[in-house]
């Protein structure tokens, strides 16, 4: 993962190259079609994106265990941490959606060389 100091913003440049993908008349990525170079590219931003959502994930986990008593006075609603849950639950969808991207991407470069 880069630090802090670092300007790589992985899930935004994956956003940014995802619909520069060929689809199939079916409209699934047609990743044979797919240029190799943002074929490693999408690889690695997916990659660097689900490292960023489970480093994330499991320190909110941390937090909300450290939270117990703050959460059971009150001083933090149950509403608030019904909505972590339920954004918890979509990035772990998220993070397995890219999952299966990047590997599909992998598959395809395995042998890529760059110049």
């Amino acid at each position: 993962m880069n630090t802090r100091t670092d300007a790589h913003r992985p899930m935004r440049d994956l956003l940014k190259r995802l619909p520069q993908l060929p689809m199939t008349g079916r409209q699934e990525i047609d990743f044979p079609a797919a240029d190799v170079s943002l074929l490693v590219a999408i690889g690695d931003d997916a990659q660097t994106t689900i490292q960023a959502i489970h480093h994330g994930i499991a320190s909110i986990g941390l937090l909300l265990a450290h939270s117990a008593p703050v959460i059971e006075d009150g001083t933090v609603g149950a509403d608030d941490v019904e909505s972590i849950g339920y954004m918890l639950s979509e990035l772990c969808t998220l993070a397995a959606s890219l999952i299966t991207l990047s590997a599909q991407c992998r598959r395809q470069t395995f042998d890529f060389a760059p110049e």
